[in-house]
């Protein structure tokens, strides 16, 4: 039983609910019976907290702003304006800039180790030209300028609620219904609280940074829409068994969600408000359950959340022959270094760095499966090596080649980057048949699902979930176990 518990008011809970086919894999009617269950909980079962007292407590968050394309920490020169003008206060001196005029930083502008603080005027919201963002990055609060040796580190200090005012629509497409922006809102504000425990850059004392590392953030600019979201929210976050959680979220789920076990396949109790679904065969690592997902992935659930989605599924033609194959070997080398735990090369008589000189790719399998359909390992086999592939991230990016095209299940066309849109796919596998050298992939076709980690709330099922009908709660309590909270009370 979901638990719901809100400080600002009670949502109410209400769903149409469609007939679910039960002999298609018994999930949908899962989820649906949760939702039903959601909906028809009884007034008497719901606490509800009320006249929450004031505290006092640290409502403030530090972000590092990274460079233009968040290529890293450190930019060379800023230009920053303010409608209202600027107050820039370095070494105690205050210095007072005319509405709209430009201030200009260089990287070597100050001596390393300073810092210089920068405050829009009447509250005046400061731009930074040339950071390089979707739209006009407006910052509320302040930014702390830190000339260091590799450059100016930027943070902006802010209050939660308005730093969520630039996330939610970076995040989340603002034309999405309400209460999915509502959920949004929710989530990310559970995230920014539950990072703002520790510092990520402990040098600065910023909590996070702006990238996808954390949460995007002024990638786009606030918009009435996401506003709205976080103030019909304002300090609610969520919480499981009396304590703040990560609330992690991705773009969109392929029908099934991971649960923790996307980052650690020991995943703790403490663990069980990130919710795994799925079907018990996928994960049997035999032909039996290899073939019962294919068919899932081939033929889809029209019951699923994100039936109709673009990303519900999607193909990855990838070519392995000529020089794609050095490249490929090349990087499953550069990851075995960054990342050995993950990442470990094999063989009887040749060094690890002897692998990019193969000159054939002979086969590669899925190791093994979790219930949500996630590969979990991988190996890759050479004639001289083995490389086995432990992680969803770093399958993802093991199997990826940045610039090559994926085919979206509406027909559509994405240019990847670093990292596959998922690990939640199976292999198609096209050999060569070559009498002399023997049987090596010449091309394997990447049959994919959903597009993120699959770990905590799927957006586009949120999107989907509120134009059933459903609330933000019910959203939350779809993807989470546990409860919402005035974050105030969690902190008493």
């Amino acid at each position: 039983m979901v638990w719901t518990v809100i400080a600002l008011g009670l949502y109410r809970c209400s769903a149409q609910l469609s007939d679910t086919d039960e002999g298609i894999t018994g999930e949908t009617k899962e989820k649906d019976e949760k939702i039903q269950m959601i909906s028809e909980e009884d007034d008497g079962k719901i606490a509800i907290k009320e006249n929450v007292p004031e505290i006092p407590f640290d409502e403030n968050v530090r972000i590092l702003l990274m460079n233009q394309g968040y290529r890293g920490i450190y930019h060379t020169e800023l230009h920053i304006v303010c409608s209202e003008g600027l107050t820039v206060t370095h070494n105690g001196e205050i210095t007072e800039y005319a509405p709209d005029s430009e201030l200009v930083l260089r990287a070597g502008g100050f001596e390393e180790g300073q810092m210089i603080c920068i405050a829009g005027k009447n509250q005046g919201r400061i731009q930074i030209i040339n950071i390089g963002r979707n739209s006009p990055a407006h910052y509320r609060g302040k930014l702390e300028c830190y000339f260091e040796a590799g450059g100016i580190v930027v943070v902006n200090e802010l209050l939660v609620e308005e730093y969520l005012y630039g996330v939610v629509p970076s995040e989340m497409p603002s034309a999405y219904p309400d209460e999915a922006l509502k959920a949004q809102a929710v989530s990310a504000r559970t995230y920014t609280y539950f990072h703002k425990k520790t510092y990520a850059y402990p040098e600065w004392e910023a909590h996070m940074d702006d990238s996808t590392s954390f949460q995007v953030y002024m990638n786009c600019e606030e918009t009435q829409s996401g506003v709205n979201a976080v103030d019909a929210t304002k300090n609610q976050v969520l919480s499981y068994e009396g304590e703040l959680v990560e609330s992690f979220y991705y773009s969109t789920s392929g029908g099934y969600n991971g649960g923790a076990h996307v980052w650690n396949d020991t995943a703790s109790a403490a663990d069980a408000y990130l919710i795994e679904t799925g079907e018990e065969i996928y994960a049997s690592n035999n032909e039996e359950g290899e073939w019962a997902y294919q068919q899932y992935i081939d033929h889809g659930n029209e019951q699923d959340v994100e039936f109709h989605e673009a990303w519900y599924r999607w193909n990855y033609d990838k070519s392995f022959e000529g020089s794609a194959i050095k490249v490929f070997l090349q990087k499953l080398y550069d990851l075995s270094q960054s990342q050995p735990d993950t990442v470990r090369i094999r063989s009887q008589y040749l060094p690890s760095d002897q692998l990019p000189n193969e000159d054939a790719i002979k086969d590669i399998r899925i190791l093994n499966r979790r219930k949500s359909g996630m590969a979990a390992g991988i190996m890759i086999e050479t004639e001289h090596f083995r490389v086995s592939v432990m992680s969803q991230h770093a399958i993802r990016q093991a199997l990826c080649r940045a610039q090559d095209v994926v085919t979206k299940n509406d027909g559509g066309s994405y240019i990847m980057g670093d990292i596959l849109p998922s690990a939640y796919f199976y292999i198609e596998k096209i050999f060569d048949n070559n009498e002399e050298k023997g049987d090596n992939l010449k091309q394997v076709i990447i049959h994919g699902a959903g597009f993120g980690h699959g770990c905590g709330m799927s957006q586009n099922g949120a999107k989907n979930l509120a134009d059933r009908g459903l609330t933000a709660a019910q959203i939350l309590a779809y993807y989470y176990n546990g409860s919402i909270k005035d974050i105030r009370e969690l902190n008493k």
